[in-house]
């Protein structure tokens, strides 16, 4: 019979040791408690954390973060935990993550309210030992050169990131708040978890990591505007930042890409990542129209 509790400081060698064995669908709840420790409260990177245990072993965890997402890694009691979580915290939920058939169960118990649903994918989970890492020859011979982003390209890169707001992650274009996205690319701009790519000079691409760790990264806000896709930027400036990673440390990389989205999966296979399974989100708009009113 399992029981469920929140978890605390004196969790974390078993936190640690259990996510370490679902380490590619675990990077969210790992990252964040690397910052921020389990702890909650309304900074980045703190949440509130549930675990159920079997004979006092841990097998299921779920937090609820300052955000608004649910993240899971709970392979035998998805519903029930996440219900859990977001009886304990109290807070709004604004996602659902994890591996999609928990995300899936999740969602039934959960009785989102769909009239603010975003993004609901499952999506093909990649990984790539960093020492594979296929770097494209426009980026090897110099034709297009990467480099971290900042400040001052924010300009340019706050309209893209309104674009990828709102057709990759679904959000509805009046729920986008662009001094937010400043706010958010400015401390990736000082965290140095995000890249742009040139070419003669011209930013023509971007690329971060929503999640990182010392020895591994996971990638994400890949994006190039219309009219400079089919030229292999996305894939040079992936590459790029991955090339860093591996300079600082780390040897492994994972990222998660639409099912139907065959192009970027041909340029992530490219740069050597090999699909190991399947991840999935439900984001919901932040903000709905009661809220501006």
């Amino acid at each position: 019979m399992s029981s469920f509790r929140c978890l605390t400081p004196d969790d974390r060698p078993a936190f640690d040791a259990f996510l370490d064995r679902h380490r590619a669908t675990s990077m969210f709840l790992r990252a964040n408690a690397f910052h921020s420790g389990l702890v909650d409260g309304p900074d980045r990177f703190q949440g509130l954390y549930v675990g159920a245990f079997s004979d006092d072993v841990l097998t299921d965890v779920a937090a609820h973060y300052w955000n608004g997402n649910i993240i899971l890694q709970a392979p035998t009691q998805p519903a029930e935990l996440a219900l859990a979580v977001a009886r304990e915290s109290g807070r709004r939920i604004d996602g659902l993550l994890g591996p999609w058939p928990q995300v899936e169960a999740a969602e039934c118990a959960l009785n989102l309210d769909r009239s603010r649903l975003g993004k609901v994918v499952p999506e093909y989970l990649y990984r790539l030992d960093l020492a594979d890492l296929v770097v494209p020859a426009p980026l090897s011979s110099g034709r297009v050169v990467h480099r971290r982003a900042r400040i001052d390209d924010l300009p340019r890169l706050v309209p893209w990131r309104r674009e990828y707001d709102q057709h990759t992650l679904g959000y509805a274009g009046h729920t986008i708040d662009d001094a937010a996205i400043r706010d958010d690319l400015a401390r990736m701009v000082d965290a140095g978890t995000l890249w742009v790519l040139e070419e003669d000079g011209s930013v023509v691409s971007m690329t971060a990591f929503n999640a990182a760790l010392p020895d591994m990264v996971q990638v994400g806000g890949v994006f190039t505007p219309v009219e400079w896709r089919s030229r292999g930027y996305g894939r040079a400036a992936v590459a790029g930042s991955l090339f860093d990673a591996k300079a600082a440390g780390a040897v492994e990389a994972i990222l998660f890409t639409e099912m139907d989205n065959h192009p970027a999966q041909k340029a992530y296979e490219a740069l050597g990542f090999e699909r190991t399974g399947e991840y999935g989100m439900i984001l919901l708009d932040p903000v709905t129209e009661q809220d501006d009113g």
